[in-house]
């Protein structure tokens, strides 16, 4: 559907520079697209340069070290910048649920301006990180989310039915779509070569950022307790709060793991020529480094987790694996291992999931919604 006029659009995310939170690459990734053909101005936190609002940033007291772990930080909402702001614009888009994001929701609705919101957070990312395992403050928070901004919006934008389901499990009202964050141009099956250090080696890789949720800890004891451990080099790309624990506990397998962060270049070429990702979150809206794996046509091996969307992308039934629970993950990893021809086989069917993925389709399907919204037509769902 080709765009009747230039949009004005305002995107308001807290955070809008961090390389690890899987919710702002999605939003960088997302505003660099949507300018090629429409007017985007970004709110956040600190923002700088052309097309930006900045807004004075601050750190909850008690978890701000782990909020600088996760790279987010928080805006604060400017009633009388947003209200001129919003006057402006065709859609306001609502990245985050936090105080930014719920002020930016009243704001629009009471001057009348378009409301778009994405659920890019769980109440269980939440949390998790801070330790705590409450189903009802889960529920607390869904209902907060749900009152103050999703059931505000026009639409609301998911990034997979199984955040779209959580959703209406949880009560939403307003229209919703699922529009994947998709996978970013140069994440494909490209010819590379392994670096020699990872050569004779069975090489696997997690990626994302390094949290609680994400269970890496049972990625390194599923690798420890593989018949092959004493072969098996683990890569773990990223930053997060568990950095440090997760490297004293790395450097204890037979091969030394490597953790840290990477370049994208570097992502890829590790992903091309890798024979497995293993991805043992707990918690994941869509799963955005099991994507980019299938993309290179490496498969995944993927918790079952009941919060988590990213099983929807192992390609059968021997790629998955009982969450937090690394003597399956071991078991998996040695029928996998012991038969490489079914990791060969599953590299066909991974390239062919991804094809259904491509960010430049999410990019078109977000601006029909946004000019469906900014006309005043229905949305469905």
């Amino acid at each position: 559907m080709q765009p009747y006029r230039r949009l004005r659009i305002a995107f308001v995310a807290d955070t809008f520079d961090s390389a690890i939170a899987g919710g702002v690459r999605s939003a960088l990734r997302f505003v660099q697209a949507l300018r090629e053909r429409h007017d985007v101005t970004v709110v956040a936190a600190g923002a700088q340069g052309d097309g930006t609002l900045a807004l004075p940033a601050f750190y909850l007291p008690l978890v701000g070290r782990l909020m600088r772990e996760n790279g987010f930080v928080f805006a604060v909402p400017r009633r009388r910048t947003l209200e001129a702001l919003f006057r402006r614009v065709d859609v306001v888009h609502v990245q985050f649920p936090f105080w930014l994001g719920l002020r930016a929701a009243g704001i629009a609705n009471a001057v009348g301006a378009p409301l778009v919101s994405a659920f890019h957070v769980q109440p269980e990312n939440l949390l998790y990180n801070v330790g705590l395992r409450s189903a009802r403050l889960v529920d607390w928070t869904y209902r907060l989310f749900l009152s103050r901004l999703f059931d505000r919006s026009a639409a609301v934008v998911c990034p997979s039915p199984f955040a779209l389901e959580e959703l209406r499990v949880h009560g939403l009202r307003a229209p919703a779509e699922v529009i994947s964050n998709g996978i970013p141009p140069g994440f494909g099956p490209t010819p590379m070569e392994r670096h020699e250090r990872h050569r004779g080696k069975l090489l696997i890789v997690a990626s994302g950022r390094l949290a609680r949720e994400k269970r890496l800890d049972v990625t390194v004891e599923g690798v420890r307790r593989s018949r092959h451990a004493d072969r098996i080099q683990l890569v773990v790309t990223g930053r997060g709060p568990e950095e440090e624990a997760l490297r004293r506990r790395a450097a204890t397998l037979p091969v030394p793991a490597e953790v840290g962060f990477v370049s994208e270049d570097e992502l890829r070429r590790l992903l091309v020529t890798a024979d497995l990702l293993v991805h043992a979150s707990e918690v994941e809206l869509e799963g955005m480094a099991v994507l980019e794996a299938l993309a290179c046509g490496t498969p995944a091996l993927v918790a079952r987790a009941p919060h988590s969307a990213a099983r929807q992308f192992a390609v059968s039934e021997e790629f998955l694996f009982e969450p937090g629970d690394p003597s399956d993950l071991a078991r998996r990893l040695d029928l996998l291992l012991d038969a490489p021809e079914r990791l060969r086989e599953a590299r066909a069917r991974c390239l062919a999931l991804a094809a259904g993925f491509r960010f430049e389709d999410s990019v078109r399907r977000l601006e029909a919604l946004y000019l469906r919204v900014a006309r005043g037509s229905a949305v469905a769902g």
